[in-house]
């Protein structure tokens, strides 16, 4: 009896002994197991972000150079930080599962092996009891960690997007409300945004705007940095037109000025093309206005106008205007000081204006806002009438097949079967050819001054219903009587006049 008493006595201290000091084992062995747990996280986040081992780093996808993408990388928040975080979480859950693996043999082997008595069974068991409340510890961190850093990437990514659309409303909004409208000299269609090209590699990039490929800067597949707003210098790079099926380049500096469209319209052999020459001699050489100067916006106007005056200088004359030529503008970057303006000058050839079905490769009518309208005095019957036989067959070459009347009802119904309202827009007519009709006495009667060429035409070469013609239709009508002669950067005086009313239009003065 005595000997079971012991024995008893003898259990229950061992029983205190185990409840003593179970529980701070349980912990200890827990927060070493966690310790453990959480290096694991460490580890497995440092792979999948390739810190300590790149070969296990989700690869960065390269941009497509042929596909329906941008060539350029994603914006981490768009793509590569879900695939970071499934690569993170993936590696975690591996290296966890081995650190549990490796701590459970260990147990095993050392607690609950062959031989092993009651004492290390028992120590054994407040060992594993540590390890099942650490891995229940770890997986609610770990699930909190996951919850916290979805939270953190969902935030950032609408940050992201916030942002992207500030930055998108704020290019936008300055450029409203500086009137900044951009079109394309070429196709003539409006351009939201234009094309890029990397300064890099020369990959044209179709939308640099704040987006999927970036917020400030995107990065070209080429890895060259590139400015996504006008604002941060995107205008800088060459430009082009974003109708893929266009492409076709913008002038320097396109979208960070309001563009002014001057449609040069009259008759084929009216001397269009001879008056076109003139304004942009003016606009570049001829300094139209203290503190004003302007150049060729790009490099086809360069080269167009070189070939122009080259053909002036060596034949005396320019060659009819190809429909191809006409689609595309002449196109002037313009300073005035605090005035800056993209001009662009069409000379569509006359016949175009005749052709319904051509009507709509002449889009740039619909955005412009002040016309010129080019008037053949040998054109007018009443002029022609004046002249002898003689006279008749030196100025057949040079005189326009169609009366200006004709022409002007031509443009009028051209206007109106695009859909523009000739009673807001502008009208400047210039009668040219002075220096060719200089010696016919019935031209020799016509002055200088609106006043003077509107009554010319009204009154003394019959001309008055085209006159009452233009006054209605036109809201605002001016004009002029100009000279066709052009010769280097001496231009005629009433040929700046025309000029400056017509930015005027614009408002440039």
């Amino acid at each position: 009896m005595f000997y079971l008493f012991l024995l008893l006595m003898w259990w229950a201290l061992v029983a205190t002994v185990f409840m003593v000091l179970s529980v701070p084992l349980v912990v200890v062995t827990s927060a070493v197991f966690l310790v453990l747990y959480v290096s694991a996280y460490m580890r497995a986040s440092g792979r999948a972000l390739g810190v300590l081992s790149p070969g296990q780093a989700v690869a960065v996808p390269a941009p497509s150079m042929t596909g329906p993408g941008e060539p350029a990388y994603v914006h981490y928040l768009s793509g590569p930080a879900g695939r970071d975080l499934k690569q993170v979480v993936r590696l975690s859950w591996e290296e966890m599962r081995l650190q549990a693996r490796k701590r459970r043999d260990w147990l095993k082997a050392k607690f609950f092996g062959y031989g092993k008595n009651n004492y290390w069974r028992a120590i054994g068991v407040l060992f594993g009891a540590g390890l099942v409340v650490s891995s229940l510890i770890t997986a609610a961190v770990m699930g909190l960690v996951i919850v916290g850093e979805l939270a953190i990437w969902g935030l950032l990514f609408v940050l992201a997007k916030t942002v992207l659309y500030l930055l998108r409303g704020l290019d936008a909004g300055l450029s409203y409300l500086r009137g900044i409208k951009l079109s394309c000299p070429t196709c003539h269609n409006r351009v939201v945004y234009p094309a890029y090209e990397c300064p890099g590699c020369g990959t044209r990039h179709h939308d640099v705007r704040p987006g999927k490929y970036g917020l400030l800067r995107r990065v070209c597949a080429c890895g060259h940095r590139m400015p996504t707003l006008l604002l941060l210098g995107s205008h800088r790079m060459t430009a082009y037109c974003s109708n893929q099926v266009c492409g076709a380049p913008l002038a320097e500096g396109a979208g960070t000025a309001r563009e002014i469209v001057v449609p040069m319209v009259g008759a084929t052999t009216a001397g269009k093309t001879r008056m076109m020459l003139a304004l942009a001699a003016t606009l570049v050489d001829g300094h139209p206005m203290p503190g004003m100067h302007a150049e060729p916006a790009d490099q086809e106007t360069k080269r167009r106008l070189a070939d122009l005056q080259e053909s002036l200088r060596k034949k005396g004359g320019t060659d009819k205007t190809l429909a191809q030529d006409a689609m595309r503008g002449f196109s002037f970057n313009l300073n005035g000081g605090k005035v800056r303006r993209l001009v662009h000058i069409y000379d569509p050839p006359g016949e175009r204006l005749n052709d319904s079905a051509l009507l709509h490769e002449l889009r740039f009518m619909r955005i412009a806002d002040a016309f010129v309208f080019v008037v053949d005095p040998l054109a007018i019957p009443d002029v022609w009438d004046s002249l002898d036989a003689g006279a008749q067959s030196r100025y057949l070459p040079v005189r326009s097949a169609r009366p200006p009347d004709f022409i002007f009802s031509q443009v009028v119904q051209s206007l109106e079967g695009m859909g523009v309202q000739p009673r807001k827009k502008a009208l400047a007519v210039a009668v040219t050819k002075s220096d060719l009709t200089a010696g016919i006495p019935i031209c020799g009667e016509l002055g200088d001054g609106s006043d003077a060429v509107r009554g010319w035409l009204n009154e003394r070469v019959g001309m008055g219903n085209m006159v009452r013609a233009i006054t209605k239709a036109f809201g605002e009508v001016r004009y002029f009587h100009t000279t066709a002669r052009f010769t280097g950067g001496d231009t005629d005086d009433n040929v700046r006049d025309l000029l400056m009313w017509t930015l005027g239009r614009y408002g440039v003065s």
